[in-house]
């Protein structure tokens, strides 16, 4: 047979054949959906209804600029996979209604915003080309419901619902008053209190350290559209007795370092630099001064303390590769009574995280102005971020520091402690703070003139029903003039979107009134019954106009929980419903405290002699604790509760009334705090019932003395001949394995 020839014509032919059905083959396996998860596309895309304002997403036009192809169609996947839509890509705005903007800038600064939202039109941009595919990923992680868009990891988030609304204007080419801000995520157990007292009762929606992967994914997200640029994350060892092992903790901390950093945030480890045992966490290898603390009289001389300090240092720095930066806290808590000792364990944390991470910044929290900063930097070199408080007085107490600061050579930021909420292990309360928190901003900023801080981080121990002091601290330090109640306002739209805001927003402004007050002397606890600032005890606490707005109050949250309403602009780890849930009790708590304080202050307005036991007995009903989380000091209306009516009766001479429930729950407090002290101790302890609970400002020494009494009564505590008590079965505390 005669074989016909080959050509190349025939080569081309066949090559464009298979070209041909190799594409049509690819456009029939997408049409089956059999593309894997791992392709540019996935399976079946979410279908995501995604709003800029009133406009859909699948309606705006990606404009791409030469060279940056890459990026824009990146782009374009994330939101098919989000939306089940794909976008136009343009390379000019000529006859495009709304964009999506993709372009280069070499002059970006390195704190400029890489994604702007000017009245709806998006603009991502970075000084490269990396730098602008990286500034998509993060967009597509902020705002079109995708968790580590562009890694093995990617998905669409199971907290995104199914609408998704961006906000129509984010970022700004105005340089901000702080460059860097974050919330302080405090590691307390929401549950038990510094390690002590357990609540069975408490809410778990904000037990942060028990999220799924994508509720704490969320909930770095939260911090975002708070106005952070990253999270401080607390480690120390309470956090590691509460949840089981250091291990757990770390593994939930590097998510949520990577969280960050997928969402273009930083990411800080804050840690205990000298307290290493107690809390719950029992290690009887932790040595500071030798044989029962007085063999040294300098730690840095002892080789056990030496080998205690390293041993936990180790155990930080695992995380020193996931860290932009580290600070240390050296004192409350402390081991360590020397100002040398301190210098010489702050170098030591501070090379233990430079061998992992060169460029980690290092740095030194004062938050009570406890550290000698001649001394640290006679071992730093200036080497180092030096943090003060912030100004909630008019003392001027930061002054000086500042000025040592800057005359040695350190950076400096600022670590805020009980600003915009109190720390939850003390007195745990939802707190409103807006007008204090821009009152204290813009007192601290008048130092600025000595040297400016480039850092801020503001506490978050309450977590989620504390969003809206969150959201007020974070914008305020991008600007401290705005109008605090502006950026109230803001909040409530945030969460529940403008049908809703003024509702919520007036059960905010009362939950502000009632537990703040307008200044930090009116908002912080007090001891002193001499002092009328506490808003508590205060004589200007407007019980009945407290009372009327408690009552609407309760009545717009039930309203809004019944409508069940979407999250409009922020990210939430829970549903809005679960967040107005978690406010509600609170409000109620308000209200019990507003109507005793009606009849209290009626009480308190008769004369001598006309007032008896039996009258004060008869309005005295603790405020109740519900689901909220709760401090070792206890619920903090029900505490001032209980001082009010001991003021009143001591200054009449009268029989001071007791609720038994009320009692046996501080008694709880006082035995669980014995209890956590004597499971490290080898031999039996005495505790001392002068001394008071916590020192005696959790509640009078005077009432500690009282319940520790009835504890011996009841034989949970034993008395021995010096007056002293000690747990009547210590032995079952007693750790042998």
């Amino acid at each position: 047979m005669k074989k016909t020839p080959i050509n190349k014509l025939h080569i081309i032919i066949a090559l464009i054949c298979g070209v041909l059905l190799s594409l049509a083959g690819c456009l029939f396996a997408f049409k089956m959906g059999f593309f894997d998860e791992k392709s540019d596309l996935y399976k079946e895309p979410a279908e995501l209804k995604i709003y800029v304002g009133d406009a859909s997403i699948t309606d705006y036009a990606i404009i791409q600029k030469s060279g940056l192809n890459g990026a824009a169609s990146e782009l374009r996947d994330y939101i098919y996979k989000a939306t089940g839509r794909k976008l136009s890509t343009k390379l000019t705005f000529k006859g495009v209604n709304k964009y999506i903007a993709i372009s280069k800038d070499k002059k970006l600064r390195e704190h400029d915003a890489h994604i702007l939202i000017e009245n709806g039109n998006i603009i991502i941009r970075g000084r490269n080309d990396e730098e602008c595919r990286k500034a998509v990923r993060e967009f597509a992680n902020l705002y079109l419901g995708l968790s580590f868009a562009g890694e093995e990891r990617e998905h669409v988030l199971k907290t995104a619902g199914d609408e998704i609304h961006i906000p129509t204007d984010f970022g700004s080419s105005a340089e901000p008053w702080i460059e860097e801000r974050e919330p302080i995520v405090c590691l307390w157990k929401t549950t038990t209190s510094r390690g002590a007292y357990y609540n069975s009762a408490t809410n778990l929606k904000s037990e942060l350290m028990s999220y799924s992967d994508d509720m704490l994914y969320s909930y770095v997200k939260m911090m975002h559209d708070c106005g952070f640029t990253g999270i401080q994350v607390t480690d120390m060892c309470s956090a590691w007795a509460a949840y089981g092992s250091y291990e757990y903790v770390h593994d939930r901390l590097r998510f949520m370092a990577d969280a960050a950093h997928s969402m273009g945030m930083k990411f800080t480890l804050w840690v205990w630099g000298a307290e290493f045992n107690g809390y719950g966490w029992d290690d009887d290898t932790v040595n500071y001064y030798g044989l029962n603390n007085h063999e040294y009289a300098l730690a840095r001389e002892n080789p056990a303390a030496i080998a205690t300090f390293d041993k936990y240092y180790s155990i930080y720095a695992e995380l020193a590769d996931c860290c932009d930066r580290v600070i240390g806290h050296f004192h409350d808590p402390t081991n360590l009574r020397d100002q040398g000792d301190t210098a010489y364990f702050a170098k030591m944390l501070r090379d233990k995280f430079r061998e992992v991470n060169p460029g980690i910044d290092f740095g030194v929290e004062s938050f009570a102005d406890t550290i000698d900063l001649y001394e640290l930097d006679s071992e730093l070199q200036g080497d180092a971020t030096l943090y003060s408080g912030a100004e909630t007085y008019e003392d001027r107490r930061w002054e000086n520091f500042r000025t040592i600061t800057k005359g040695k050579g350190f950076n400096y930021g600022i670590w805020s402690w009980n600003l915009i909420e109190m720390e939850i292990d003390q007195l745990a309360e939802m707190n409103v703070n807006s007008k204090i928190i821009r009152d204290v901003y813009l007192r601290t900023a008048e130092e600025d003139i000595i040297i400016k801080p480039t850092y801020w981080s503001e506490m978050d121990s309450y977590h989620v029903a504390n969003i809206f002091s969150l959201y007020t601290a974070g914008n305020l330090l991008i600007n401290p003039n705005e109008d605090s109640a502006k950026v109230l306002k803001d909040a409530a739209v945030a969460v529940v979107g403008s049908e809703y805001a003024d509702k919520l927003y007036s059960v905010l402004t009362l939950i502000e009134d009632a537990r703040s007050g307008d200044s930090f002397e009116s908002f912080k606890w007090s001891m002193d019954r001499d002092n009328d600032a506490y808003i508590l005890l205060s004589s200007n606490y407007d019980a009945e106009g407290i009372y009327k707005r408690a009552c609407e109050a309760l009545d717009y949250l039930n309203e809004m929980i019944d409508a069940d309403i979407s999250c409009n602009t922020i990210s939430l780890p829970v549903s809005v419903t679960d967040l107005l849930k978690m406010v509600k009790p609170h409000v109620k708590q308000i209200k019990e405290f507003a109507a005793f304080r009606i009849e209290y202050d009626k009480l308190a307005a008769k004369p001598a002699g006309s007032v008896t036991s039996e009258d004060v007995a008869s309005i005295y009903v603790p405020v109740c604790e519900y689901d909220v989380i709760t401090g070792l000091w206890g619920q903090p209306e029900a505490r001032a509760q209980y001082e009010l009516i001991e003021r009143l009766c001591e200054d009449r001479n009268l029989e001071v009334p007791h609720n038994n429930v009320f009692d046996y729950y501080r008694k709880q407090r006082i035995y669980q705090e014995f209890v956590t002290l004597q499971r490290k101790a080898s031999d039996c302890l005495l505790f001392n019932p002068e001394n008071g609970f916590q020192f005696g400002v959790a509640f009078r020494s005077e009432d500690s003395k009282r319940l520790i009494g009835e504890l011996v009564e009841e034989g949970i505590l034993t008395e021995n001949s010096d007056g002293n008590v000690f747990i009547t079965d210590w032995k079952r505390y007693k750790t042998d394995f």
